[in-house]
């Protein structure tokens, strides 16, 4: 039972720079709600993560040790008993041996540390800027489907654009009563970011340029003309996700030294709905 015990505890020790890695990739504003609560409750993605960091670092341990620059009696063998209990009688030999070599093992660990936490950031760094996720959906994809829907990220440019930037321009009805009777407010603007619940769920969408549709009277028909007007002062609104009754979210292609407004990606404006939270 002892040895069980320990066994455990050597896995979850070993298998934290997995853990590591990927928090450390996911650690992004939109991509943070894909992380458990506790890293145990993955451990199985942890190990695996983990093992390629192992390796490597064995192998440069081997490396460093063959040509002289570093000197330690650790070997093989005594790791395989540590991982899998199988001492032989020789736990206090081992014992001693990690003991004498506290120093290397506590360096070791720290680099395999670090290069975990480097390594995804790096790998986070190089998905984001060549949308590799888009790319290889299969493989790479966010599972934060607000990030894709709110963001435009998987919508593709002309490649005669390299620079294009995609921007998505909401139009949220929501449940608050208009100055007209029977009317609901409306709001419009470009997403510029949004927060989600730990569960993952929308709470939150940030827009700029917000603008509130308006409806004036109009004395010759005895009709309301709808017009939208500026939401000043205030350089951010957040609309409440829970609070909407639709949103319409149409995307834009901004293509650099092209005259304003915005080039719209298709002829007609491309709109998803979604129900309120």
């Amino acid at each position: 039972m002892t040895n069980l015990a320990f066994i455990t505890l050597v896995i979850l020790v070993m298998a934290f720079p997995g853990y590591v890695l990927r928090a450390s990739y996911y650690a992004g504003t939109f991509t943070r709600n894909v992380l458990p609560k506790s890293w145990t409750d993955d451990i199985a993605k942890a190990v695996l993560y983990s093992l390629p960091l192992h390796t490597a670092a064995l192998i440069a341990l081997e490396y460093l040790q063959h040509h002289g620059l570093v000197h330690t009696t650790l070997t093989f063998e005594i790791a395989y008993r540590v991982l899998v209990g199988e001492y032989d009688g020789r736990l206090a030999e081992i014992a001693g041996t990690l003991y004498r070599n506290k120093l290397h093992v506590g360096l070791y660990y720290a680099c395999v540390l670090s290069a975990a936490f480097a390594l995804g950031h790096v790998f986070r760094w190089i998905v984001w800027k060549h949308k590799l996720d888009v790319r290889f959906p299969w493989l790479l994809r966010y599972r934060n489907e607000w990030l894709y829907t709110l963001m435009g990220r998987d919508i593709p440019t002309p490649p005669e654009y390299e620079k294009a930037a995609v921007y998505a321009r909401i139009e949220a009805l929501t449940r608050a009563q208009a100055e007209q009777e029977g009317k609901m407010r409306l709001y419009r603007g470009v997403v510029e970011g949004f927060t989600t619940e730990e569960s993952g769920a929308l709470r939150d969408i940030l827009i700029t340029n917000a603008e509130r549709g308006t409806f004036i009277p109009n004395d010759q028909h005895g009709e309301h003309t709808f017009e939208w007007k500026a939401v000043s002062p205030g350089d951010l609104m957040v609309l409440k996700y829970s609070e909407l009754q639709n949103l319409n979210v149409t995307y834009l292609l901004d293509v650099p030294d092209s005259p304003p407004p915005a080039f719209e990606i298709a002829e007609t404006a491309q709109k998803q709905s979604f129900p309120s939270a």
